[in-house]
């Protein structure tokens, strides 16, 4: 939900993906050493009190690859829903892994759906095979959220943004998209599809607070020693935290924001 309860608007869905997706591409391709998030899901995607987007919670980050290289873990981490098969059974780690995490917000921010859901008879569905069927065949309003059906919503947008989506999630790590020909594409599609919808003054910047639920969160800064550290500032309007990083712990700051999230109920483990 959006501000005062009501339902984010499409243009504002788009917004969002690509606000987090410039600051994702910016870990990855803007500063050396890149730096894999590893944990991309709704509630690390803030909107602080000023609408610009922040990508957060650093504890799981790994230096990224150097060349064509992969960075080779010893134990995978993520959050189940969002977590890359790829990475899962190769424990390669690439910025594609953020990449297909970040396939699975887009498809989130369409259906206003959670990553996985139980079935009453028990079986686990996730939205890429629920959204895939309905986005190949074009039928994107088979599984638009109902509230954006309510407004004048672009559908051709949001079909744009599920076949990225896909793209994103697509098995193989180096068929998918970087971040930076993501939020490119989203960018260009939305300067392509919506001349017709006038674009208010104050709808310029960011102006939701949620895809599914408005959380209100307070992170407090917590202090480290670190034997390295690297600070990120605003880039292109998007604000990135200031963080301190070795590579296995990591802190930052950040003020009173709220969180883009879909909660889950139920818990799901890693096959192994």
């Amino acid at each position: 939900m959006g501000r005062g309860g009501r339902s984010l608007t499409w243009r504002q869905r788009v917004n969002i993906a690509i606000g987090a997706a410039k600051g994702i591409a910016h870990l990855h391709e803007g500063i050396h050493p890149s730096i894999i998030h590893r944990d991309i899901k709704p509630s690390n995607i803030l909107i602080g009190e000023g609408f610009e987007a922040k990508v957060s919670d650093f504890g799981l980050v790994r230096s990224g690859p150097v060349g064509d290289q992969s960075h080779v873990s010893s134990l995978v981490k993520g959050t189940p829903g969002y977590l890359d098969p790829a990475y899962c059974a190769s424990f390669h780690l690439t910025p594609f892994t953020d990449v297909y995490s970040f396939g699975v917000i887009l498809l989130q921010l369409i259906a206003a759906r959670p990553a996985v859901e139980s079935s009453r008879s028990s079986t686990i569905s996730h939205i890429i095979n629920w959204a895939r069927p309905s986005i190949e065949k074009g039928c994107i309003e088979e599984i638009i959220d109902a509230n954006l059906l309510l407004e004048e919503c672009n559908m051709e947008m949001m079909l744009k943004m599920g076949q990225l989506g896909l793209r994103c999630v697509v098995q193989v790590p180096r068929e998918r998209p970087t971040m930076s020909q993501v939020w490119q594409e989203l960018e260009a599609n939305l300067i392509n599809l919506a001349p017709k919808y006038p674009i208010p003054l104050d709808s310029q910047r960011f102006t939701s607070r949620s895809i599914h639920e408005s959380v209100s969160c307070i992170s407090n800064q917590s202090e480290h020693e670190h034997d390295y550290s690297q600070s990120i500032v605003s880039t292109d309007g998007i604000g990135l935290q200031r963080f301190h990083v070795d590579m296995d712990s990591v802190s930052f700051q950040s003020a009173s924001l709220r969180c883009l999230e879909i909660s889950i109920d139920e818990d799901f483990s890693i096959p192994r």
